[in-house]
């Protein structure tokens, strides 16, 4: 027999794969990929994050589109989901190996048990717990999970299936949205206030208050700030199109600075910041 399940893509939840589990050792789930590395295709904005959230249920249903989804659950887990929005950090690689093996086990089985379900249960959240995911949200997500399981899933057709997809669906899931904005990268100085001398090297003017320029993703509010101490030296917003300009909020005296770029979202959740790029100031030409 062969036994299939769908499972997510690594990057996009809308596009789904069907991957064979008649070979235990070929299963994985696409969550073992998540990395922080963020695709083009994966969520940057609360909004984008949200609907991947909302689209949950749908692709819940792609093994069985008229399967009940009591609505309770579902929104329980969704709002566990919700609260691990771009504050995860990358999961174990052994945490993530642990549930792969517990899933190639349970999806392996004739029928569903209790037990499978409080194994997915138990390895699903270590996988959260070493991505930093807070326990109320873990709370959310495993209890009804469980819940779904083996109270509602068992009454179904191919319950094996339809458990280890949902595991599998809301964990990658979950990794995903919880990822913070990724780095940008170092802008560039202005020529009216600087010279570039390359992609990490700025040039300023002494009195002058440098402004930096880049694109990122629209709407985001870029920050450039010190290294070490993190303190903003100057933010603006990124335009439509994605491009920026931050005026530093004054000119910066003599010497040498390393600096940061980093953006937040609109929940004020803090990006990953770029590597440092160096500004020196120097004083004005014949002085």
């Amino acid at each position: 027999m062969d036994r299939r399940r769908f499972i997510p893509g690594p990057e996009s939840m809308e596009s789904r794969m069907m991957l064979s589990t008649a070979a235990a050792p070929a299963v994985a789930t696409a969550a073992a990929t998540t990395t922080t590395t963020v695709d083009a295709n994966l969520p940057y904005t609360i909004q984008q994050k949200m609907t991947r959230i909302d689209r949950i249920p749908i692709n819940m249903r792609a093994l069985a589109p008229n399967r009940v989804l009591p609505q309770g659950m579902i929104d329980a887990i969704q709002q566990g989901m919700e609260e691990t929005i771009s504050s995860l950090k990358p999961a174990s690689t052994d945490a993530i190996k642990g549930f792969n093996n517990v899933l190639r086990d349970v999806v392996s089985r004739p029928s569903l048990r209790a037990s499978d379900a409080k194994a997915l249960n138990n390895s699903l959240t270590q996988v959260l717990v070493s991505a930093g995911a807070s326990t109320d949200a873990i709370d959310k997500i495993t209890t009804n999970l469980e819940a779904l399981a083996t109270t509602v899933n068992t009454a179904q057709g191919l319950p094996v299936f339809l458990t280890t997809n949902d595991y599998a669906l809301v964990l990658q899931m979950t990794l995903i949205v919880g990822q913070p904005m990724p780095a940008p990268t170092p802008p560039r100085i202005s020529p009216s206030t600087g010279t570039q001398v390359d992609a990490l090297h700025n040039i300023g003017k002494e009195g002058v208050a440098p402004m930096f320029t880049g694109t990122y993703q629209a709407t985001a509010q870029m920050q450039i700030l010190q290294d070490g101490s993190n303190e903003v030296l100057g933010e603006a917003q990124a335009g439509a199109n994605g491009r920026y300009s931050i005026t530093l909020n004054q000119p910066l005296g003599v010497g040498t600075y390393k600096l940061r770029i980093r953006a937040v979202d609109e929940l004020g959740h803090v990006g990953n910041s770029s590597g440092v790029f160096i500004l020196k100031v120097v004083p004005p030409q014949g002085q």
